[in-house]
């Protein structure tokens, strides 16, 4: 009961017993029990109002609070999506990047293993022909071949023609170290007359550009949707920018176009220079001497 009801019903007790003794305050009395007992039903009315509007709040406070809640799990699992996506995908460079480092270091730690070890990958992942791969001797008409055994650690260098006519042939002992199995290899390219003189006759430029060819070629093929997995492989040879595998002449610059060695009896060069490319022609001459095509001058190449 309210404390205005109370004062209310009090007040017409009071009035009722002077009633005989004091009229007059009996009836002002009364009066004033009447206008307390007329505020009880807007007090009444008010009270559920106020505790109408408490639970309003309470509730909004109770929703608030979930919301929070839930924002704070939504981040908090975004977050968590972020740090594993995160993770796996510098998992995924961090072994790209050993994976170079193994092509890598054919120049930073030149030695036989790792030489061995570079081929040896290549090979397996069909980078590179399994009949060895080739880098040209600088400003010479000779190329290195570096050939490693199926099934022991054998390591041959071969000096060749364009042709793959073989001048010679050296095997790498495991007692041998890098310096002088290069040395070996200038002598090589001076008893075959194309020595260029003093400071110039340089097989480790060769074995460098073999390693960069390798990681570009690494590169090239890491995302299939790049596309050059099915054509970029078993590599022959590296040539001013253009790639001669067992299957295709590739120009470096649009690793897209793909020149068939079957087709390399048509007149390609024409057509390449139409399309600007004016170092086809040497590339084109140079890969039919290395497959051993001659060209038909009855067919021409199709756009």
């Amino acid at each position: 009961m309210s404390v205005t009801a109370v004062a209310g019903l009090g007040t017409a007790y009071i009035s009722w017993a002077l009633r005989d003794t004091e009229q007059w305050w009996s009836s002002t009395l009364a009066n004033v029990a009447v206008a307390f007992l007329l505020l009880v039903p807007g007090e009444f009315v008010l009270t559920r109002i106020r505790t109408g509007f408490e639970r309003i709040e309470e509730t909004t406070n109770e929703v608030r609070t979930t919301a929070e809640s839930a924002l704070e799990s939504a981040e908090q699992t975004a977050r968590s999506l972020e740090d594993v996506r995160r993770k796996i995908l510098d998992r995924q460079r961090s072994e790209h990047e050993s994976e170079l480092d193994v092509y890598r270091d054919i120049v930073t730690k030149l030695s036989r293993e790792t030489l061995v070890r570079a081929l040896r990958k290549a090979a397996a992942e069909q980078v590179i022909s399994a009949d060895g791969v080739r880098s040209p001797i600088w400003e010479t008409s000779l190329h290195y071949r570096f050939l490693v055994g199926e099934t022991d650690d054998s390591l041959k260098v071969s000096v060749e023609k364009d042709d793959g006519t073989i001048v010679s042939s050296h095997e790498w002992e495991p007692e041998v170290d890098s310096a002088d199995f290069c040395q070996e290899l200038v002598l090589a390219v001076r008893e075959a007359g194309e020595d260029l003189g003093v400071g110039l006759n340089d097989p480790t430029q060769s074995i460098e550009q073999l390693s960069e060819m390798l990681v570009d070629v690494t590169r090239h093929r890491a995302q299939e949707l790049m596309g050059h997995r099915n054509t970029l492989k078993r590599i022959i040879e590296r040539r001013d920018n253009w790639y001669f595998t067992e299957k295709y002449v590739i120009p470096e610059k649009n690793l897209s176009y793909t020149i068939g060695v079957r087709r390399l009896g048509e007149d390609w060069e024409e057509h390449l220079l139409g399309k600007g490319w004016y170092d086809a022609p040497d590339a084109i001459q140079f890969a039919r001497r290395l497959y051993g095509t001659k060209l038909s001058k009855q067919e021409t190449a199709a756009d």
